[in-house]
């Protein structure tokens, strides 16, 4: 004979709490604590479980499917970040769907609208919107759905958005530099822009660098053209690394200049790292040593830089909290759609922590 399927009531009945809780734990809904939807998810996956999920969402109208698009999968940065939301989704008894855009406004317009599922399956989405432009209307291709830009850097937010510390954390990063003792810093990231032009920057690379030009021209060190180097991939970083080690090598071996005058530069802070990785490597080339001669840090925190030689300093971001925030503001937004009659929401914007994690590329009594 048969053994019937487990019921909902079942699983609350094992999780000892009543099947309206077991139904928000499952479902991800907001209001239920941690430690209870954990004993849920527990109950379920013992009983073997399993949401019926046509019924659900015709009762409902929810798939508990959230939508993840980010610009790639084979990069250490894009693996953390889709690690954590994907984590943080599974945690909240919901379904992770990931697409990636390879840096195309095109394959994100159609990640929204074209995919599928796009407009009937998903709950809610979460979109990176770094190196997509500021002219794709986000908005408007989502259809109205429960929305979160990641790093939109936006002014003015038009959909709810978690940023990375873009400004702060970078100047915290040129700072270190600073307070180490470098007094001609390269800032490695987004091309040269000038200090007016800064006031209204709407996306990661130049709120970095504004936030390094700040640190700088505070600290009464130069900012200027010679200063700044374009590069956001190990590849420019390599590049950048050959030409501030060629301007380090030309006043060596400048006669006019004299023993004992300033490097052209002692410092390096860099808008992610994978450029300051390529940097490394590019003064190396040159037989330039890190950090005895130049100091270097970076800005994510998420590569394997405490194996490399040297280790790498960094800002390393909050991704598990990205992930919360991120969720958060979908399930708010969920709950209030049900809701006859509810007040809409304005966009909401939050900014995740960071920490300074000092290694060997600008502590040279680490080494």
């Amino acid at each position: 004979m048969a053994t019937s399927k487990p019921t909902l009531r079942d699983v609350a009945a094992a999780a000892g709490v009543s099947p309206m809780t077991a139904s928000n734990a499952l479902r991800g809904k907001t209001g239920v604590k941690e430690s209870t939807r954990a004993k849920v998810l527990a109950a379920a996956k013992k009983l073997d479980y399993r949401i019926n999920l046509t019924a659900s969402m015709l009762k409902s109208g929810r798939s508990n499917i959230i939508h993840v698009i980010v610009n790639e999968f084979d990069s250490p940065f894009y693996s953390k970040l889709t690690q954590a939301l994907s984590n943080e989704i599974v945690a909240r008894g919901l379904t992770p769907f990931i697409e990636q855009t390879r840096y195309s406004a095109d394959a994100a317009a159609h990640a929204l609208t074209s995919n599928p599922f796009s407009g009937q399956l998903f709950d809610g989405e979460i979109l990176h919107a770094t190196g997509l432009g500021t002219n794709l209307p986000l908005a408007k291709l989502n259809g109205g759905r429960p929305f979160v830009l990641v790093d939109a850097c936006e002014e003015t937010p038009t959909v709810d958005a978690v940023n990375f510390p873009n400004e702060e954390a970078e100047r915290a990063a040129a700072q270190h530099l600073i307070d180490h003792g470098c007094r001609k810093i390269a800032i490695v990231g987004h091309a040269f822009t000038k200090r007016a032009d800064l006031a209204h920057a709407q996306n990661a690379f130049l709120l970095r660098l504004r936030g390094a030009c700040n640190a700088l021209l505070d600290a009464g060190l130069p900012y200027d053209e010679t200063t700044v180097f374009e590069a956001g991939s190990a590849e420019d970083g390599i590049a950048a690394g050959h030409a501030i080690a060629q301007q380090i090598l030309a006043t060596r071996g400048n006669a006019d200049v004299g023993e004992g005058a300033d490097p052209p530069f002692d410092g390096v802070c860099c808008a992610n790292d994978f450029a300051a990785f390529g940097v490394i490597r590019g003064l190396a080339d040159h037989g330039i040593r890190v950090p005895q001669d130049v100091q270097v840090i970076g800005f994510d925190g998420v590569t394997s830089g405490s194996y490399a030689t040297p280790s790498l300093s960094t800002i390393e971001v909050d991704l598990n909290q990205l992930a919360k925030f991120a969720l958060d503001m979908i399930a708010e937004r969920v709950e209030r759609r049900g809701e006859e009659d509810a007040e809409p929401l304005p966009p909401s914007r939050a900014t995740i922590g960071y920490q300074l994690v000092e290694r060997e590329s600008t502590a040279p009594h680490l080494l």
